[in-house]
């Protein structure tokens, strides 16, 4: 049985792990591990045939990365944001099947940890940590990706309950999960007054939980991608689904908020895994390297590569800096949201350059499955797009330094 086996080199690995601290390392070591257990055939089969392995999802978070950055009063592992981002590189360096979907799952628990009630917190955070519940975020739409204010999803208060009317798309773990986070436009009046300044154009968007059985909501689409396969990504669609008053996540008007809360986190934790894209596809480009050389199948011709290939570990390694700056932001408590934007398009970009290089360079053998570039490459291109676009980060970025 192949096995998923690291390829960087021991000096690149020691130089790296002498950043960072022994706790750090130890839930690093934690997510090799995890990896080491996996065939490369699992590898391949999740992404062949786009199969979410929810088994391994439950296994990580008994191994404690459910929810690895969070206190453990509601069974948190205590852990802090770098590790986590350490987990997740690793996870992707080795395109462990279910790196996306245990990303979501703590960009969900995110806003339950910091604006939920004592109820939802005690409902929710306990059996998400321990895999019980695997959690999914409902935020885009068929026509509102980046724009969160041109969300259609309603949400109308009856006097007792509220009833939600739309859709979301392309929604990672979405046909697996147990409950999702939810973001919809409030019509009329709430069951209390309304958040925020009615004035702008994002007024009345307000956060809810939903569960998976609440009646009058079902899973849409399932979607058959070329990159980030094996996530269960689907639609999302609500028919007078029927939410409890004490399922609102925040206040009126307030999910925007809520929303933005958990995306700056999330665009750090996609910059790790884009990292962990951008060092598999190099690894992958120098073990094959190596090996032709080895045999002589080149021989001056690696002089002319050498360029590219410092090049490539350059970019990687610029990535990487980037990435755990944002992480060390975290953990100071002061998540910056344009250092998040910064490190999400700069890692994303690198892996889609470091994949592409490493397929023109390898040719026809580049595309065998056991490598993983092809892989890598198919999922970098999506990392360029979820989660706000990298057309809309440089926007964001751009208006931080115009104000």
């Amino acid at each position: 049985m192949l096995k998923t086996e690291p390829v960087s080199t021991d000096t690149l690995e020691n130089n790296l792990r002498d950043r960072y601290s022994e706790n750090q390392l130890r839930w690093l070591d934690k997510a090799k591990s995890f990896a080491d257990r996996l065939s490369l055939e699992d590898v391949i089969a999740s992404d062949r045939d786009n199969q979410f392995r929810k088994d391994l999802f439950e296994a990580a978070c008994q191994e404690g990365l459910g929810a690895l950055p969070f206190p453990d009063t509601y069974g948190g592992s205590a852990g802090d944001y770098i590790s986590f981002c350490l987990v997740n590189e690793e996870f992707a360096r080795r395109c462990v099947p279910i790196m996306s979907s245990l990303g979501v799952h703590v960009l969900c628990q995110e806003p339950v940890y910091r604006f939920g009630t004592e109820a939802q917190k005690a409902r929710y955070l306990p059996p998400s940590s321990a895999g019980k519940f695997l959690a999914a975020f409902g935020l885009t739409e068929p026509d509102a990706g980046s724009d969160t204010a041109a969300l259609k999803t309603t949400a109308r208060f009856d006097g007792e309950k509220y009833l939600l009317n739309g859709a979301k798309t392309w929604i990672t773990s979405g046909a697996s999960a147990d409950y999702y986070i939810v973001m919809a436009k409030v019509l009329g009046d709430a069951h209390k007054p309304m958040a925020g300044d009615p004035t702008k154009r994002d007024h009345g968007i307000t956060a809810f939980i939903v569960e998976r059985d609440f009646a009058g909501f079902q899973i849409g689409q399932k979607f058959d991608m070329l990159g980030m396969r094996g996530y269960s990504t689907c639609e999302l669609v609500f028919d007078d689904c029927i939410v409890p008053v004490e399922n609102m996540l925040g206040e009126p008007g307030e999910g925007r908020k809520v929303a933005l809360s958990s995306l700056a986190k999330g665009r750090v934790t996609i910059a790790a895994q884009a990292t962990g894209w951008a060092q598999g596809a190099l690894d992958a480009l120098v073990k094959v390297l190596r090996r032709r050389y080895q045999e002589q199948v080149i021989d001056e011709s690696i002089n002319g590569l050498a360029a590219t290939v410092g090049d490539l570990a350059i970019t990687v390694e610029a990535a990487r800096v980037l990435t755990y700056q944002a992480a060390a932001s975290v953990d100071r408590g002061s998540a910056d949201v344009t250092l998040a934007a910064m490190a999400k398009t700069t890692a994303t970009d690198a892996a889609m350059k470091v994949s592409t290089e490493a397929l023109s360079i390898l040719g026809v053998e580049g595309l065998e499955p056991e490598l993983l570039v092809e892989r890598i490459f198919r999922d970098a291109k999506a990392g360029q797009i979820y989660e706000g676009t990298n057309q809309i980060q440089r926007m964001l970025i751009a208006r931080a330094l115009l104000k």
